[in-house]
């Protein structure tokens, strides 16, 4: 039998037809998948970009918020600003802050005006200088000047009232010197701030001016803020908006305030002093700040845009918006606990009365002003009128920034002084808000010549010897006969050379 071979035809495809057809199918169906990919990709994309985008408004408010805050700080500027702990700022690409010049001692030092009276007058009646130390003592010192503090001669405008400066050169420089609404507010505040340093002897780099309207915004904002008043407040006198007058009446014990409460209670000054009222401002200025940080305010939407609006209809400041953003930035080297607040007053002690930190002022005469009751500095001598005591105070907030940051007690013990002398240093030391403690004999068994000076621990020593320098005095350790219980943080010892200089003749020696 015989076999025939004959290749039988391959009708399957090839190995390559098999790829293409695969391939074929495979793109066929995955477009679908490609498509939902793509549609997934780009909502992707745009959450994320949302998120980033949403991120960045979030931390900028931040800043915003915590510059209005500062802007509001009638004497807690900083509470406000550092809320920026809660962020990063390199993130910050978009809108990069710059830096804001400092003075000779690397201080930032700001005016900070508070504007709205409902008679329509313009007045600013709260007035605080802000000196900012980020770097040495990472503190900030305020210090208030209240509104019926009187200039009797000005560089650039007339005499008057401190809180009538900025309505009155506003004015001129619009309707003398054709400026606009918004150059000749920024120039006036400018002004002001050139003035006052001028008067302090200090350079105040930049001013900032905030409708009183804005105040009651960011309460309303807030939902309303909670204060512990300290006693029953009764103010028959209080302004009605039309040129009347209606009573203001709050309790003594924790309130809830809406804006317009809150903005009553810390305006109201009939029934008290501006200086009680300076104490009033203060507190609702931290419980402002201390809400809008605990309960998340500064990531809410609704509060983002409403401070946005309020900051841009309600605030005039010599910064731009990259300084705003520098001091946001600087603000973050801030202590919250490194604020020392001080503010100018009639408590001098001149007439037998309490003295109080800050007591450099005095009321003469109405006669002499038109029947106005003002304030004018306390000088030393009593004419002419100078400024020396107040640019004595900002002289020790400058160099002396630690130890009223530390507020060591400070005891004064007489051992050989002319009697009353312990006391009369010690009015002075308070009058330039030192923490005095205790003022008294020394008890010791000898009378000693020369004053001294020692410190109850060595992290005081750089501040004893402050004053050790300032009164030409010798430090020494602690005498062994001296009474734990007449001993201070820092004590000073005056002996029977002592004779009594005011600290404005004191610094000047030092210096």
């Amino acid at each position: 039998m015989s076999f025939h071979v004959r290749r039988v035809p391959d009708d399957r495809p090839s190995t390559m037809m098999r790829l293409r057809t695969l391939l074929g199918n495979t793109l066929l169906f995955s477009q679908p998948v490609l498509r939902f990919y793509e549609s997934w990709k780009e909502r992707h994309d745009q959450k994320v970009k949302h998120q980033r985008h949403t991120l960045f408004l979030k931390r900028a408010l931040m800043i915003l918020i915590a510059v209005f805050l500062a802007f509001f700080m009638f004497a807690t500027v900083t509470k406000g600003l550092t809320a920026v702990h809660f962020f990063k700022m390199d993130s910050l690409v978009s809108l990069a802050g710059t830096d804001i010049p400092t003075d000779k001692n690397g201080h930032i030092n700001l005016l900070l005006l508070g504007q709205g009276d409902e008679s329509g007058q313009s007045l600013t009646d709260t007035i605080i200088v802000a000196s900012i130390d980020p770097e040495k003592t990472h503190s900030v010192a305020l210090l208030s000047l209240p509104r019926d503090m009187y200039f009797l001669k000005t560089e650039n405008m007339d005499k008057g009232k401190l809180n009538s400066f900025f309505r009155d050169y506003s004015s001129y420089l619009r309707f003398e010197k054709g400026m606009t609404k918004e150059e000749a507010d920024k120039e006036a505040i400018a002004e002001i701030a050139a003035e006052l340093g001028r008067k302090l002897g200090i350079e105040i780099q930049h001013a900032a001016k905030v409708d009183f309207e804005a105040f009651t915004h960011v309460v309303d904002a807030l939902e309303g803020i909670d204060i512990d008043v300290p006693s029953n407040l009764v103010d028959t006198e209080y302004p009605n908006g039309s040129y009347g007058y209606e009573t203001f009446e709050i309790n003594a014990g924790t309130q809830h305030l809406d804006g317009a409460t809150a903005l009553k209670y810390v305006r109201s000054r009939h029934s008290t002093s501006d200086f009680s009222r300076s104490a009033r401002q203060q507190s609702v200025i931290r419980a402002i700040a201390v809400k809008a940080r605990d309960d998340g305010y500064a990531f809410d939407a609704n509060f983002i845009t409403k401070m946005l609006q309020t900051l841009r209809e309600n605030v005039v400041t010599t910064m731009n918006i990259r300084q705003m953003i520098g001091l946001a930035e600087i603000s973050r080297k801030i202590d919250r606990d490194r604020i020392v607040m001080l503010q100018l007053n009639d408590r001098n002690g001149l007439y037998g009365e309490q003295v109080n930190a800050g007591g450099f002022l005095y009321t003469p005469p109405r006669s002499l002003f038109d029947g106005f009751s003002v304030l004018l500095p306390v000088s030393i001598p009593e004419f002419p009128i100078s400024w020396k005591q107040p640019q004595t105070l900002m002289r020790l907030l400058t160099n002396a920034r630690g130890i009223y940051v530390n507020n060591p007690s400070i005891h004064i013990l007489n051992n050989g002084a002319p009697s009353g002398s312990a006391r009369k240093l010690a009015t002075e030391l308070t009058r330039y808000g030192f923490n005095v403690g205790l003022v008294a004999n020394a008890s010791l068994p000898n009378k000693q010549e020369q004053s001294t000076i020692f410190t109850d621990a060595v992290t005081q020593e750089e501040m004893a010897l402050f004053f050790a320098t300032l009164f030409d005095i010798e430090m020494v350790t602690v005498p062994e006969a001296l009474p734990t219980k007449l001993q201070g943080n820092i004590t000073i010892i005056i002996g029977e050379n002592y004779k009594f200089a005011p600290l404005q003749n004191s610094i000047q020696s030092a210096s």
